[in-house]
């Protein structure tokens, strides 16, 4: 047996994941309606803020929705930053080959709650000749992706600062958030968040594509929690694309070195590392022997990634690295207008 440090030195990590075969589409009736519900909206909104996942920067960018609004002025939000190890720096490269206005935000941070407000009066006075009726907006993106959580947030705290409001209470959210995706299944009646200037939005369900062209895509919003329960591949395979992905990033395997002592690609001893140290073992009909409990570690393991609990990733890792090393090529890429040019 080699030691635990000659493991370490002479691990590689894998650089092709297999072609598994997985369900590409998660598209229901009620994003059907979400869509036709957008295009009627569509002519009377002023801007928009389109949300993106930044642990899957480049899979949470939905081209439908694009489609629908294309002749709109837009921000896109990058939200969950805190779980994602993606730079600004690489952020910036990418959105300017879309031509795109960016940010970073968390939503449970009162100062970049304030920043956007900030952004969107300024937005506002740009304007010329300025709304009849305020600033109205609508809030788009794929499912489980932070948008009636920052619907909440904007209510809460533009009112408060409009009104001068120094609420003891904190108000009720008007948007209903969750962890899993589909808890919006309907375009919300219009909100209204700021005065002076009137701000108003709309709060859209999540809407995904019909059907995702790329395997790695399907697998980064998969594991994101953007794609429901019931269309994710088996929670082993969504383990063994983390694992890929964990060991791509940092090949010495401390992301995982409270289950196991050395980097490892095989998925299977790393859950039956979990479930030694969890205890968690069943018995299979015919069989008196004990053995790991791998889908349920599986679920674990995905469950920890998810909550940020080993750490911060990008599982669009395969982009990203192209991004790196300026070979980034996508069909999402080519011939993309530049949706903020002379909009406003």
């Amino acid at each position: 047996m080699f030691s635990t440090k000659i493991v370490c030195a002479l691990f590689r990590p894998r650089t092709i994941f297999p072609n598994y075969t997985i369900n590409m589409a998660d598209f229901k009736g009620h994003q059907s309606k979400a869509l036709t519900r957008m295009k009627q909206l569509a002519p009377h909104i002023d801007f928009i803020l389109e949300l993106r996942d930044a642990r899957v920067p480049v899979s949470s960018k939905n081209d439908l929705l694009q489609k629908i609004v294309r002749d709109k002025g837009r921000l896109v939000l990058y939200t969950k930053k805190d779980q994602s190890n993606v730079t600004s720096s690489l952020m910036n490269r990418y959105n300017k080959m879309l031509h795109e206005d960016w940010k970073f935000i968390d939503c449970k941070k009162v100062s970049d709650v304030k920043n956007l407000i900030q952004y969107l009066r300024e937005k506002y006075e740009s304007m010329y000749p300025k709304p009849p009726l305020g600033l109205r907006l609508m809030v788009v993106g794929m499912p489980n992706v932070g948008k009636s959580t920052l619907v909440n947030a904007l209510r809460n705290l533009g009112l408060k600062e409009s009104t001068g409001n120094l609420m003891k209470k904190r108000r009720h959210g008007v948007a209903q958030v969750g962890s899993h995706a589909g808890v919006t299944r309907n375009t919300s009646e219009i909100i209204k968040i700021c005065e002076c200037p009137d701000i108003y939005l709309y709060d859209t369900p999540g809407v995904l594509l019909p059907r995702v062209d790329k395997e790695w895509k399907m697998f980064s919003l998969s594991v994101a929690g953007i794609v429901s329960d019931v269309n994710q591949p088996d929670p082993v395979i969504m383990a063994d694309y983390i694992l890929f992905v964990m060991n791509l990033t940092d090949s010495s395997g401390k992301a995982y070195k409270q289950f196991l002592d050395h980097p490892t690609n095989d998925v299977y001893e790393l859950l039956a590392g979990m479930a030694s140290k969890n205890m968690n073992y069943r018995k299979w009909r015919g069989d008196n022997m004990k053995r790991p409990n791998y889908s349920g570690e599986a679920i674990q393991f995905v469950q920890l990634v998810r909550s940020g609990k080993l750490g911060r990733w990008c599982f669009d890792i395969a982009a990203f690295n192209a991004l790196k090393n300026r070979n980034f090529e996508s069909k999402e890429i080519a011939d993309v207008p530049n949706w903020n040019s002379g909009m406003l």
